[in-house]
């Protein structure tokens, strides 16, 4: 059985699908994140480095005065993390690359979404505790402004958080901000913000949005997630054994994508045909792992 499409090269997945895998995790740099693991093998520990503040001191006469310490919290390989579809070649016809790859932007973007759910799961009051004014601010998405994070700020630094690294978003409180005066005319000029999934920062706190909010998030009305960098803890990479030369053996082909900008951002994809239906079948995946660490983050919630 033949490869389907076998005129798809890496580079051409770098730009047509990466991207959208990319700007569906855009939210994650608001935590401790490790990326890049070629070896992700389920149910393996990775550590992942905690972005925790160095001390400084006045010069002494020697450079050598500091250690070699790194704060770690362990996160546990999880099954990959995919999405699948198929074209029926009897009721639609031999895919085209471009309706091939349009169904693969789609997969790549439902892998982050996937991802970002799981670890935005862990934003809930058992973990962040529910105390009005302290842990949670209640504000309608309509009334939400900018300056509402000057509250937040300060409630994230009772909890002994030095600094916030990022304000994640639902989709209505986003459109909140676009209208927002503090806000407004840079994000009305700026190109780069639905590219990018975010919106300029705010006292000097990165502005994330996402569709991404879990059930477990919402059902208790939450809207924004204002965190430090410790809160949780992601992995993500790709697991240890590529399916490489299955191509005679099963009609298989899978090929690792990697982020050429150096982020360390890879996925898998994966296509074959069916020999009992015929169907040709594309799929994405990666691995990840997350783990909530500790309370750094409060929330605005609607009620």
């Amino acid at each position: 059985m033949a490869n389907t499409l076998t005129n798809l090269t890496e580079t051409i997945l770098q730009d047509e699908i990466l991207p959208a895998l990319k700007l569906g995790l855009v939210p994650l740099n608001a935590f401790s994140t490790r990326v890049g693991s070629d070896n992700a093998i389920t149910d393996n520990v990775i550590l992942v480095p905690l972005a925790a503040a160095k001390t400084a001191g006045t010069y002494a006469g020697s450079w050598q005065s500091g250690d070699s310490t790194t704060t770690s919290a362990s996160v546990t390989w999880e099954a990959p993390t995919f999405s699948a579809w198929y074209i029926d070649p009897a009721r639609e016809a031999f895919p085209t690359v471009e309706r091939w790859l349009s169904q693969g932007r789609e997969a790549a973007y439902a892998v982050a979404q996937s991802v970002l759910q799981d670890v935005l799961a862990n934003f809930v009051a058992a973990n962040i505790n529910d105390v009005a004014d302290t842990d949670k601010k209640v504000v309608t998405a309509a009334n939400y402004e900018a300056r509402d994070q000057a509250d937040l700020w300060s409630m994230l630094s009772t909890k002994g958080v030095g600094r916030a690294t990022g304000a994640i978003h639902t989709i209505a409180y986003a459109a909140a901000l676009f209208k927002d005066n503090v806000l407004l005319d840079k994000s009305a000029s700026d190109s780069n913000v639905l590219q990018t999934g975010e919106l300029p920062p705010i006292l000097g706190v990165r502005q994330f949005f996402t569709d991404a909010f879990p059930a477990a998030v919402t059902n208790e009305n939450t809207g924004v997630i204002y965190t430090g960098p410790t809160t949780a803890a992601v992995a993500l990479g790709v697991p240890n054994k590529i399916e490489e030369g299955l191509e005679t053996a099963a009609g298989v082909q899978e090929m690792l994508v990697t982020d050429p900008d150096g982020t360390g951002l890879s996925l898998v994809w994966r296509q074959w045909v069916d020999s009992a239906t015929g169907y040709y079948w594309g799929a994405i995946y990666i691995s990840k792992g997350d783990n909530f660490v500790q309370n750094a983050a409060v929330r605005v919630t609607s009620a």
